[in-house]
């Protein structure tokens, strides 16, 4: 059907007034809330025809790259680990540790102001900490000596009493242990033998059970261990007691021929029940570095 032409002006008025409203909607939007820094320029409207409060959009300020973590540097050029207790047994770990856990304590120190307590009486065994780790059981962060590693190595150790080790019954400190079982081919014991109290050796690279130097009670002695890991006869080691050699050999497997790696054992193992008694000792600033200067106690 054709309007008449009597009802288009009153169309056109009726479509200029509505344009007119939309106008004065669209105007009532203040200028200044669209330039504002941070907004969007666009507006929303409701189904009414009213303009919808407009949230803000932030503009996102792009942030500079995280700076890397630092690595530590080691306060003695040559120190590689260090470990003296005063965080517990973190930095060692009890996964062989025997039949008594080793406690920290306070008061006779070698330095700082913690030590290892290991004490052992009637026919217990064992009391002894692996090198590396978080004291807890695992053994997955100790610190293992492959072909061909060299280091220095040293322990505090004040022998509180101690009931003392001879031939069939070992009285070991310090371990060089090879993975998997079996006794060490490098080892530090604590022998009343023949007259000769003291330091002794043990295990195959060391030839045997030998004598090194008296080890006296109730005093802090400083032991230092130079070695060269390997199990094909390429090794060695240098035992210094308080600053002074006691004992050298080269060319020899101070890791069991056959085996992997090795690793550190300090604490007291011994033969219980040969040996019964009560013996206690305190371990300190266990260090582990390149030269011998980096592990030595002032």
């Amino acid at each position: 059907m054709v309007a008449s032409p009597r009802a288009l002006p009153t169309r056109k008025l009726a479509i200029a007034l509505c344009l007119l409203a939309l106008a004065a909607v669209l105007g009532a939007v203040a200028p200044s809330a669209r330039a504002s820094v941070g907004l969007s320029n666009h507006v929303a409207l409701t189904p009414s025809g009213k303009a919808a409060k407009v949230r803000p959009h932030r503009a996102k300020v792009a942030q500079p790259p995280a700076k890397p973590a630092e690595e530590p540097t080691p306060e003695t050029p040559g120190l590689v680990y260090a470990s003296g207790f005063e965080e517990g047994l973190n930095g060692w770990n009890t996964a062989g540790v025997g039949e008594v856990v080793p406690t920290v304590v306070g008061g006779n120190v070698r330095a700082g102001s913690k030590a290892c307590r290991v004490y052992l009486t009637g026919s217990q065994n064992r009391s002894e900490l692996i090198l590396g780790g978080n004291g807890s059981g695992s053994a997955l962060n100790s610190k293992e000596f492959y072909e061909g590693a060299e280091y220095w190595y040293a322990i505090s150790v004040d022998v509180l009493r101690m009931t003392w080790g001879h031939p069939g019954a070992h009285n070991l400190f310090m371990q060089f242990k090879s993975d998997g079982e079996g006794s060490p081919n490098l080892a530090l014991g604590l022998w009343d033998y023949n007259g000769k109290k003291g330091l002794w050796t043990e295990g195959d690279a060391t030839g045997g059970n030998r004598y090194l130097a008296p080890f006296s009670e109730g005093t802090w002695h400083d032991v230092q261990v130079h070695f060269r890991a390997s199990s094909r006869g390429e090794g060695f080691y240098q035992v210094y007691l308080d600053g002074q050699l006691v004992d050298s050999r080269q060319n020899v497997s101070t890791i069991v021929p056959g085996h992997t790696y090795a690793y550190i054992k300090d604490g007291l193992y011994r033969n219980g029940g040969t040996n019964p008694g009560t013996s206690e000792l305190l371990l300190d600033q266990a260090k582990l570095g390149t030269t011998q200067a980096a592990v030595t106690t002032g």
